[in-house]
Parts: structure tokens; sequence; C-alpha cells
């Protein structure tokens, strides 16, 4: 099947054609995948495109056979990148306001603050179970995409999401005397 005929490309994708769909994938996946890597990493480039190939999949009957499916795609991918720049860097400066907060406040109270928390982080940390401390050694020191770590522990990105949520509630719990509410 020819891609530059996009009627007939949408049309068959509406209609749920696999082969087709397996097509436009492959032939779009490499290069949107590069273009996507220039905003952000090659891993989380991946990720990006294909969550973008699974939304169209999912929502092909929405696609419109006027438009150009090429241009719908990097067009996405692209503000799929730039969404996750944003999201990641407002993450990262709530997330540092909030420690440097929580820091400032509590270390001026007791200047034994820091030697306690970090007591307190380490057994909290050495209590998690092994698949869990792999995962949060990884995501959080490391700084591996979930996707990355699911690959390099052969298992899914839903368990290492999973593992990853129970260790973090686990701290939560285990430090929620270190910090205000």
């Amino acid at each position: 099947m020819n891609l530059n005929d996009n009627r007939l490309i949408i049309r068959t994708l509406k209609s749920g054609n696999q082969k087709v769909f397996s097509l436009v994938y492959a032939s779009y996946y490499k290069p949107l995948c590069l273009f996507c890597s220039s905003y952000v990493s090659s891993e989380e480039a991946e990720e990006i495109v294909q969550d973008l190939m699974m939304y169209v999949w999912e929502k092909r009957e929405l696609l419109v056979e006027d438009l150009s499916l090429k241009s719908f795609l990097f067009t996405s991918v692209r503000n799929r990148a730039l969404n996750s720049i944003t999201r990641s860097h407002i993450t990262r400066q709530v997330y540092e306001r909030y420690q440097n907060q929580q820091m400032k406040s509590l270390s001026a109270l007791d200047p034994n603050y820091s030697t306690e928390l970090f007591n307190a982080y380490m057994e909290a940390f050495h209590a998690l179970p092994k698949e869990q401390q792999e995962v949060y050694v990884m995501s959080r020191y490391k700084q591996l995409t979930h996707k990355a770590i699911a690959d390099m522990l052969e298992v899914s990105v839903q368990t290492v999401n999973y593992r990853m949520g129970k260790a973090l509630q686990f701290f939560r719990i285990r430090l929620r005397d270190f910090f205000l509410e």
C-alpha cells in the first residue's frame, strides 16, 4: 500500500486494518523517534512515539481523511515532547522548592535534623524489598526511565511503576514524622 495516498491510509486505519497500522508504524517509528530526540532523550522519545502510535490506533475512528497523517504524527510528537519538557521542569521546580522549604524550616528547629533524616532514610531504604530497592536506585540515582529499567530487569513497565509506587509509599509512611504536612 502506498503511504502517499493519505485518504486510503486513513480510511483503512479507521476500518481497523492492523496490517496498514503495522505499515504506518514501521514507516514512521524511526523518523519520529529521531525527530523527537531533538527535544528529549532517546529513551523518552521512544516512549512518546510509542504512546502516540497507541493513541492513533485507539482513536483511529477520529482521524480526518483531509488532514495529512504525516503532518499529524510529527506535530503530535513535537507537542508531546514539549509537554513532557514542561511537565518535568515544573515538577522539578516544585519539588526543589518544597525540599528547600522543608529543610530550612526543620533544620532551623533542630541542628541534628539532617543526620536523623539521613539515618531514618537509610533504615527505610534497607527495609525495602530487594525488587523495590533495585527499581528505586535505578530511577532516583541512575536517573533511568521506567522503560529502560523494565528492559534491564526484563519486566513490564507496569511492574516498574508498581514497584516504584510501593517504594515511594513506603518512604512516605516511614519518613512522615520528618516533614510538615
